[in-house]
């Protein structure tokens, strides 16, 4: 084996062949790496269309691992949660299946005041999970939400947006939380 060439040894043939790459060429060929790599997350069609789960079916609490939220920004905040009724099950207890799930973001913990609302679908393909952005929102406001499927309704958790850039605030607390081994 021959040693690691130096760097500078590759320079000009680098050079060389950049010249033959056009600006055109370059964003077209990184535009179209770039879609691949955000392709490859989607669900595929035949899997997204896969039959949707009558919520009516579900007997047992699918809200087992509670809710969360995160990245808070001045008017918008993510919603997560996920459906597994028997969590250390391999499927964790749902059909491959989707599901709909509604959820709700109130001013008041009594949701006397709902702020905003909608609905998701929990897909099989990401474990029965659900992501909600939920935009045009308050900075620096307390909110509470909760989720819904069936007759079933997760706890309710708090979030708040974060303040307006440049605003005086007293205090912010931030934490980080990680899932990743």
């Amino acid at each position: 084996m021959t040693p690691a060439a130096h760097p500078s040894q590759h320079a000009p043939e680098l050079r060389a062949a950049a010249r033959h790459i056009g600006r055109r060429r370059f964003l077209t060929a990184t535009g179209a790496a770039a879609a691949l790599a955000f392709a490859t997350n989607l669900p595929s069609p035949g899997i997204a269309a896969a039959a949707e789960l009558d919520a009516a079916r579900i007997t047992e609490n699918p809200f087992t691992l509670g809710v969360a939220s995160g990245d808070p920004l001045p008017g918008s905040v993510i919603l997560w949660t996920r459906l597994a009724p028997t969590p250390f099950q391999a499927d964790s207890g749902l059909p491959a299946e989707r599901v709909t799930v509604h959820w709700e973001l109130a001013h008041d913990e009594r949701f006397r005041r709902i702020a905003r609302r909608g609905t998701a679908t929990a897909h099989p393909e990401f474990h029965h999970t659900v992501h909600v952005e939920v935009s045009h929102l308050d900075a620096g406001r307390v909110y509470y939400y909760r989720f819904r499927t069936g007759r079933w309704i997760s706890p309710t958790g708090r979030t708040r947006t974060a303040p307006d850039p440049g605003s005086r605030v007293p205090s912010l607390t931030l934490a980080a939380v990680s899932c990743q081994a």
